[in-house]
């Protein structure tokens, strides 16, 4: 039987830890700098684009969870 990606996360959701999501964003990270500095010249022109995606990515996760984390 094949399961959803939701029930997948359910499982695992009180067994991941603080610690393992910040090492999978950093190792992200990381290897998005590695292509950024290969593709340097390449991708120059997007680089303002990019950051304010990357910004406003962020934006909508936090509002997304801003009442509930003070509630």
């Amino acid at each position: 039987m094949s399961r959803s990606f939701s029930q997948r996360w359910n499982r695992l959701r009180s067994e991941i830890t603080l610690q393992d999501l910040v090492l999978d964003v950093t190792g992200k990270v990381l290897v998005a700098l590695g292509l950024g500095a290969i593709f340097a010249e390449h991708i120059k022109p997007y680089a303002g684009v990019t950051i304010f995606l990357g910004l406003a990515l962020s934006v909508i996760v936090k509002a997304k969870y801003w009442k509930r984390f003070w509630a």
